[in-house]
């Protein structure tokens, strides 16, 4: 018997089905799926030139499955044809014989194509690589179908590639493709945000597609490449990832108190006559021309809307309730409205829970709309004023704090955190 396990199992794993030598060589050339163990086997296939060879002992097993007459009579007929050699190397000696039994048998690599034939299987390397080729070609056809992708989405499609180069096969390629590769392309063409239903209806074909086959991959893939969706699901939701990327859920909106002034439709309008609030939706915030003339000493964003209501009209202060992280099109409008108020001493301001999620939702105001905002009942002395309404918290929780690279300005409220082991909701803060 074979001294090593391992490889007479891999020569007898047809045992029940093989009665030629032939299929015995296949099924050796063809062992070891790792890379570095095929290399000199199947993966160099069809390369007629390669000059390796591979040596089979010819046990006592080997016998018994084949039959003793038949074995030495295929190998003596491949011998004289020049497709096997003996032990030495010789071809025309006849086998390396200890006593009248066969010791062993080498097959060339360049005479595989010989052995495929007379077996008739398709070669180990066709069945591996071709579904890689084909998907590699249309991963190419993808890239190629738009003159630029947005960076997120092409870090998708680049992970794809990247699977494909260490010869693995995504598993959306097989489930989902062509419904994954339309969604990608539909995401990319998109310029203004789309209802999600619409969006799949127009680019899959019907209204549930999105929802039902691909929305919780595509949301994972936002979460991993897209530079404003933050990875957490307690921190951002699924439906403000959505929102992100250009998929609406709900009509984006942006509740404002106080003082604003701009231009709609050629009217004139200040926004302080509501003194309790009013809503900017969606098609406000894209045809509205803020104007020069603001009279805003404070913009103060807060994340809760009890928070938000609960916050009384003040004379040059602008409230905005941010509902969480804003969306691509509030961002824009509170952009530009940010561009208008400098060099006029406007100081900007954001509220929110005094947990992971608000210091996150901070973090994203700063880096991405107003990179001069100061926290606002998020401070120690806030903390400790509430401590008594706080909750604890699991330390899988903490640990995400302790890890998170707050601003400077936060610190303190990081380290009150840490300290006690709690959080605070903003809206306990009400009574």
């Amino acid at each position: 018997m074979p001294k090593n396990k391992k490889q007479q199992t891999e020569l007898q794993q047809n045992q029940k089905n093989r009665t030629h030598i032939i299929q015995v060589i296949l099924d050796d050339y063809e062992k070891g799926d790792k890379i570095s163990e095929g290399k000199k086997r199947w993966r160099s296939y069809p390369d007629k030139s390669a000059e390796w060879k591979h040596t089979i002992k010819v046990e006592g097993w080997l016998y018994d499955e084949i039959g003793r007459k038949e074995l030495n009579q295929q190998v003596l007929e491949l011998q004289e044809e020049g497709l096997l050699e003996d032990g030495k190397g010789r071809e025309t000696s006849g086998w390396y014989v200890r006593g009248s039994e066969l010791e062993k048998i080498v097959y060339s690599v360049k005479n595989i194509d010989a052995f495929y034939a007379r077996d008739g299987r398709t070669p180990k390397y066709i069945l591996h690589y071709e579904p890689i080729h084909q998907f590699q070609k249309e991963i190419q056809f993808l890239k190629a179908s738009q003159n630029q992708w947005k960076p997120w989405l092409l870090s998708c499609i680049e992970v794809l590639e990247q699977d494909l180069e260490k010869e693995k096969i995504p598993s959306i390629c097989t489930e989902k493709k062509e419904t994954y590769f339309k969604t990608l392309t539909g995401l990319n063409q998109l310029e203004e945000p789309m209802y999600k239903r619409i969006f799949s209806k127009r680019f899959l074909g019907s209204s549930k597609t999105f929802e039902n086959d691909i929305q919780s991959r595509i949301i994972a893939d936002a979460r991993k490449w897209n530079p404003f969706v933050d990875e957490d699901k307690e921190v951002m939701t699924d439906d403000e990832v959505l929102s992100e990327i250009g998929i609406e859920t709900y009509h984006q909106e942006l509740s404002v108190k106080g003082l604003l002034k701009f231009e709609l439709n050629g009217q004139s309008i200040d926004t302080s006559i509501w003194k309790y609030g009013t809503v900017l939706n969606a098609e406000v915030l894209k045809n509205a021309l803020l104007l020069p003339e603001q009279n805003i000493t404070r913009v103060i964003t807060i994340e809760n809307r009890a928070n938000f209501m609960a916050e009384p009209f003040e004379e040059h202060t602008l409230f905005i309730f941010s509902h969480g992280f804003f969306s691509p099109k509030e961002r824009m409008f509170l952009t530009k409205l940010r561009e208008i108020l400098a060099g006029s001493n406007t100081a900007f301001y954001h509220s929110s829970d005094l947990d992971y999620g608000g210091m996150r939702i901070y973090t994203f105001i700063k880096e991405h709309i107003f990179p001069e905002v100061k926290p606002y009942h998020m401070d120690a002395e806030t903390f400790v004023r509430y401590q008594d309404r706080a909750e604890l918290r699991e330390d899988t929780y903490l640990a995400k704090i302790r890890k998170m690279d707050a601003p400077e300005e936060l610190q303190e409220l990081k380290n009150c955190i840490l300290k006690t082991g709690s959080t605070i909701e903003q809206e306990s803060m009400l009574y």
